[in-house]
């Protein structure tokens, strides 16, 4: 496995500074989030699709070829399931953007959210999603693009306490690929958020071991007495809380040898959401090598 990290955990420095720093401090690939608007090819940690012509992509070559990592994915994160019809369209076009720019690139992955309408049942969202996902599922396809859903559950974003992304458990799952068919569809596979919400990581990696298409390396921590008080139906009401890989409770060890067992040889992302370490860029960068250096003692 390539270990790499996702860039967003340092959104105020530019691009080629964060490659440079990953590369000296021993990363081997970068999981690139996307924006949409930016005054050249990069905004600060993240790249803008839409400015990455042949000029653009050519500098992004020389980078990744002085530093020796690759972008093992292109991240785009928003609500596909936006009610405002004009805001919907427009976030599916920035996903087609990204999807271009990652063929421009020869990044193999692409990393998005379904999203929630609040008006509809979770089900219901996924049906509308795979409608709307299949002009993009055609493209990546054409391609050579392998698209992967996000797994986090991302409580509160549209609705109070609610989830905000309808793909976080495997019975959602199943739905998905049900409904989206296609073999470039699959998971971009978080066990973080798994850990909370009191499903099994190992048995979710096993039973889903053909559709991850990427691996985010972020763990969590659970406190049982807090959740005495507000319960489990108050995903925000302060009973967890995500950690860096070697500071929570996932059995690194197991998952790890788990996915490789499996089949699985491709890029393990780091997210950094660890609200220990963070306040300046040197505690984040701490953070980020500590569990760097963890994260490579459990990899065979």
């Amino acid at each position: 496995m390539d270990l790499g990290l996702l860039t967003t955990c340092l959104p105020e420095v530019g691009f080629p500074e964060l490659a440079r720093w990953a590369s000296q401090t021993g990363f081997r690939s970068l999981e690139a989030a996307c924006v949409a608007k930016g005054a050249r090819w990069y905004d600060g940690a993240r790249l803008v699709p839409a400015k990455i012509d042949e000029a653009a992509a050519a500098e992004i070559e020389q980078l990744l070829s002085s530093t020796g990592l690759k972008i093992s994915c292109l991240s785009f994160h928003d609500n596909m399931l936006d009610r405002d019809d004009a805001a919907r369209t427009a976030k599916w076009r920035l996903l087609d953007a990204t999807i271009r720019a990652a063929a421009r690139l020869k990044v193999p992955v692409v990393s998005c959210l379904v999203g929630r309408d609040p008006a509809l049942r979770l089900g219901d969202c996924i049906a509308t999603w795979a409608k709307l996902a299949a002009d993009a599922l055609s493209v990546a396809e054409e391609a050579g693009i392998r698209l992967a859903v996000e797994n986090s559950p991302l409580p509160g974003w549209q609705t109070e306490d609610l989830p905000g992304n309808a793909a976080f458990a495997p019975e959602l799952w199943e739905k998905i690929f049900t409904h989206a068919r296609g073999e470039n569809l699959g998971l971009n596979f978080d066990p973080a958020p798994l850990l909370w919400l009191g499903i099994d990581p190992l048995e979710a990696a096993t039973a889903y071991a053909e559709r991850i298409f990427h691996v985010r390396a972020r763990d969590a921590e659970v406190f049982p007495d807090r959740r005495n008080d507000c319960s489990c139906l108050r995903p925000q009401g302060g009973w967890w809380r995500y950690r860096l890989p070697g500071l929570g409770q996932l059995p690194w060890t197991r998952l790890l040898a788990l996915l490789q067992e499996n089949g699985y040889d491709g890029p393990l992302s780091l997210v950094h959401d660890d609200p220990v370490w963070t306040g300046s860029q040197e505690k984040i960068k701490r953070g980020l090598d500590f569990s760097r250096r963890f994260l490579e003692q459990n990899l065979v």
